[in-house]
């Protein structure tokens, strides 16, 4: 979010995205949590949507330089439950990408199909400023973006993101799928990498998962815009 402190406006809307998209996310997973017999989310007062109780530190960073970050795991405590698994890890980032969805379909409803200057790595890259009759489709925009940007993160099959933790939930019970686990969740190192994917150029003149995301999002977001 640091690309937008340019455009005060920009960087609020930004920012209030992040917090209410993250705060749903851990809020929803808690929820389907508690419904599949996993009482941890209740204990840890989660089943209120409080985003004190739902942001993750390191995601907050992550999303303070990058504009993408992750709210606080919920897991399923006994993975033999598979559909109990799923529903918890899935439910988060179907949150995130139905909010986005329907946020950039508002958008074309009320502006018509268009386009909005390279898309989504446009958007959210570049802080517009907001200002005028413009402001509204802005604000629609950037908060339609960022929230398919969430959804899209949470899916990749890295901890502590959803996609990894499900990843490692399904997986076999081998050494080597338990070693792996150990070392990129309670050694933390897959939070270092996915920090340095998010925020570190590698290889180019941009960080490397962004520029993954965008691939996905900004045709999306182009389909759904009509652009």
């Amino acid at each position: 979010m640091l690309y937008a402190l340019a455009h005060p406006a920009s960087l609020g809307v930004l920012l209030l995205s992040f917090v209410v998209g993250l705060t749903l996310h851990g809020w929803v997973q808690s929820v389907v949590a508690d419904r599949v017999g996993d009482r941890r989310p209740r204990l840890h007062g989660r089943l209120k949507p409080d985003p004190r109780r739902h942001l993750d530190p390191f995601g907050a960073v992550a999303g303070a330089i990058s504009g993408l970050g992750w709210a606080r795991p919920v897991d399923v405590l006994d993975r033999r439950r598979r559909a109990a698994v799923l529903a918890v890890a899935l439910s988060g980032p179907a949150v995130n990408l139905v909010l986005g969805v329907g946020t950039l379909l508002a958008w074309r409803v009320a502006y018509g199909p268009g386009t909005f200057g390279g898309g989504a790595a446009s958007v959210l890259q570049h802080g517009i400023a907001l200002g005028g009759g413009a402001a509204l489709s802005t604000i629609l925009l950037l908060v339609g973006a960022s929230q398919l940007y969430i959804g899209a993160l949470s899916l990749v099959p890295l901890p502590p993101l959803d996609g990894g933790r499900l990843l490692f939930a399904l997986a076999p019970r081998s050494p080597g799928w338990q070693k792996a686990e150990y070392y990129l969740v309670e050694q933390n190192i897959g939070i270092a990498a996915l920090l340095a994917l998010l925020i570190v150029p590698l290889g180019g003149p941009l960080p490397l998962l962004p520029q993954l995301l965008d691939a996905i999002v900004g045709p999306l977001m182009s389909l759904i815009c009509g652009g």
